[in-house]
């Protein structure tokens, strides 16, 4: 039982268990590719529907945290054996180890590692040195990331929801739990740094009712409201719109809101009960010209065409706050509002992978510096009965630190030599 059980945590823990994950799932990648077009997103709701493929996934992070337990338990036992309490084979704790029948003289063994520039600790009969700094927490911060990352993509892989909703000025903020503010206003302006060239901002106040303070949502990073992401996706305008015709015995109003930016794109209404349907494009700007201008400004001209049946009665343009009228048609927009179609989702995981972005950055700011300037050498000589035990290890400018070591390893061989003559 202990052989299987020390067998699974070796697996556990082993390096390889990552690329063996993320190698499979690439592999079901290009199989998933052979039958949609949307092979990523056919893949993780595949994997969100499948408890195998979720538990696989999970691999990982359990990876990573039996990783980390190992690296703090290793740490510790080297720590103690460099304090001279340590275990009775510490040869695993370290990347070279030696044993030879010779006493050392440890003065003289002390002295010459000094010279060196190693921190020596004498303990009896045995004798540790060090210099530099141990990148372990640059590991524990670099598998913290991990666990984070991959944690993050199986909680957002397993339990994300998303609801798309119009957020329209002066109207209400549409969460999830219908409890948001007003937004008084959305605006675009030109961006001034170096990734967005344009700044979306969505203002919201408080409604009597309302649970938030005021608020402004943006572009990047998404913020979070009422337990959901708030993530803008896409621009459009909100029309006041009333319509009338010869053979329709009343006129028809309603609010529409329209998906038609960028410019060019077109978006269309049906007028119930009857063979209606208007097409409206906001048409492209000069050249030149900004393409969103109409959107910051608000000042807006649609273009139309009405159609009864597949037959075009009528094409035109039509200004915010204005009104066409021919032949007994009439169409006009009382009022033109700005929206932001935008998806709330309630995605857990996206906190978790924000927090390995974290992780990597701080592990990677520790191990760079340390590793080329300062990296951690450690050497420990323990002589018990006549036989020296030998140990060492460097996670970087190893082969100094191996020069020296073997210049030790030859100084207490010398010493047995002296003593073979005598």
């Amino acid at each position: 039982m202990k052989r299987f059980v020390t067998a699974v945590l070796s697996a556990g823990t082993s390096r390889a268990v990552p690329p063996l994950v993320i190698g499979f799932f690439f592999l079901l990648y290009i199989v998933v590719a052979f039958f949609t077009d949307e092979t990523l997103i056919a893949l993780l709701a595949f994997t969100s529907r499948s408890t195998i493929l979720s538990a696989v996934l999970a691999l990982i992070p359990l990876n990573s945290l039996l990783r980390v337990a190992r690296e703090v338990n290793s740490e510790l036992k080297r720590h103690r054996s460099l304090r001279g309490r340590g275990t009775d084979d510490p040869t695993e704790l370290f990347d070279e180890g030696v044993q030879f029948q010779a006493a050392p003289d440890f003065s003289e063994l002390e002295r010459r590692i000094s010279a060196l520039g190693y921190t020596t600790r004498r303990m009896g009969d045995a004798l540790a040195a060090w210099r530099g700094f141990g990148l372990f927490p640059a590991r524990i911060l670099f598998l913290a990331g991990t666990f984070c990352l991959f944690s993050g993509i199986l909680i957002s892989t397993t339990s994300r929801t998303s609801q798309r909703r119009m957020v329209i000025e002066r109207a209400m903020f549409p969460t999830p739990q219908r409890n948001g503010g007003i937004v008084e206003r959305i605006t675009l302006s030109p961006g001034t740094g170096w990734i967005l060239s344009k700044i979306l901002t969505m203002e919201v106040a408080p409604s009597s009712d309302s649970v938030h303070g005021k608020r402004t949502f943006g572009l990047y990073p998404p913020s979070l409201y009422g337990g959901a992401f708030v993530y803008p996706r896409f621009l459009g305008l909100a029309l006041h719109l009333r319509f009338s015709a010869p053979d329709l015995s009343s006129g028809y109003e309603t609010r529409h809101s329209m998906n038609c930016y960028p410019p060019g794109k077109e978006d269309s209404l049906i007028i119930p009960e009857s063979p209606y349907r208007i097409i409206f494009t906001v048409p492209e700007p000069d050249a030149g010209s900004d393409r969103y201008i109409s959107y910051i400004t608000g000042d807006v001209t649609f273009r139309f065409k009405l159609l009864k049946g597949s037959e075009v009665l009528f094409t035109g343009s039509i200004p915010a706050g204005g009104e066409f009228s021919q032949d007994g048609y009439l169409l006009s927009l009382p009022e033109i509002r700005r929206l932001v179609v935008t998806d709330f989702i309630r995605d857990y995981g996206v906190i978790f992978i924000w927090s390995s972005a974290l992780f990597f950055a701080a592990a990677l700011f520790f191990w760079l510096p340390v590793r080329m300037f300062l990296p951690r050498r450690e050497m420990l000589f323990h002589c018990e009965s006549g036989a020296t035990q030998a140990c060492s290890r460097a996670e970087g400018g190893g082969r100094r630190h191996a020069g020296v070591f073997h210049e030790a390893l030859d100084l207490i061989d010398a010493k047995k030599s002296d003593s073979t003559v005598v």
